[in-house]
């Protein structure tokens, strides 16, 4: 597949993505929005400035059948599966709802893993009855979404990767050393510093954790807490607690606490409930 050039081709992006007759988001596996075609902007009243890496979540109404379905649905495509013509509740930038059926399709890399979504949304003026339903999952199923879309959301998604930090350099009185950020377990604040969990051993780095998480790969590493970042492969067990939290055990015996507040972005990590 000619990835490049297509990309380069400006005719075929409009044809397939800015042109489309119907409402198109690409959303990534962080669950921010990666493009927004004029339609999809039109139906939430937003610019496409406003809406580029803002969680899609933002996008759907504070209802049983908005951010709550969202996030289901969000989990499904996570995990690999299709949703297909599903209701939910949106709301546009003035603070008013509208009722849409959602349709995803994950788009994979050439690894095949779970890259971005192509998410078609469609919206009803009013719920949609079983035959209307039964309907709307056939138009959705026609080729000008399966193929077409699909083609132009992994063209949009395949272009360069972020690079993240490979190694840190930590700074030991007059002599310096790398440690490598694939064998760190999980990072720790610690005032004005950082240390870096290593097995047994830790390295104090003068850096804030929000520095160090910037430069982190958020598929491998994630924030449980707002002093503590682990390294989801260091993980061996989780221990359900009080108020949703979580204990998080690691392969080398460190318990730490995942915060309900954080539990959600694990469960986007695995594709599915704790």
């Amino acid at each position: 597949m000619q990835i490049a050039s297509e990309w380069n081709d400006e005719g075929l992006y409009k044809e397939i993505f800015v042109e489309a007759p119907f409402a198109c988001f690409s959303i990534g596996i962080d669950g921010r929005i990666r493009a927004a075609n004029k339609q999809a902007l039109a139906l939430v009243g937003y610019r496409l400035s406003e809406v580029l890496g803002r969680p899609v979540f933002d996008l759907y109404a504070d209802t049983p059948a908005g951010k709550p379905k969202a996030e289901e649905q969000f989990l499904q495509f996570r995990s690999g599966s299709e949703v297909r013509a599903t209701e939910l509740q949106m709301r546009r930038v003035d603070g008013t709802s509208v009722w849409i059926g959602l349709s995803v399709k994950p788009i994979r890399d050439r690894t095949g893993r779970v890259a971005a979504s192509c998410s078609v949304v469609e919206e009803i003026t009013r719920q949609l009855s079983p035959v209307n339903l039964s309907q709307f999952q056939q138009d959705r199923d026609r080729p000008l979404f399966v193929n077409s879309v699909e083609r132009f959301a992994l063209i949009r998604n395949s272009g360069p990767t972020q690079e993240f930090l490979k190694r840190f350099l930590i700074k030991s009185g007059s002599a310096s050393y790398f440690v490598k950020v694939e064998d760190i377990d999980w990072v720790a604040a610690a005032g004005n510093y950082v240390e870096l969990h290593v097995g047994p051993k830790s390295h104090l780095m003068r850096k804030t954790m929000n520095t160090v998480e910037a430069k982190l790969d958020p598929q491998r590493f994630l924030r449980i807490h707002r002093s503590v970042i682990v390294n989801v492969e260091r993980i061996k067990e989780l221990r359900p607690r009080r108020y949703g939290d979580h204990k998080i055990v690691l392969f080398g015996g460190t318990q730490l606490i995942l915060k309900r507040c954080h539990t959600a972005k694990l469960e986007q990590m695995v594709g599915e409930a704790l």
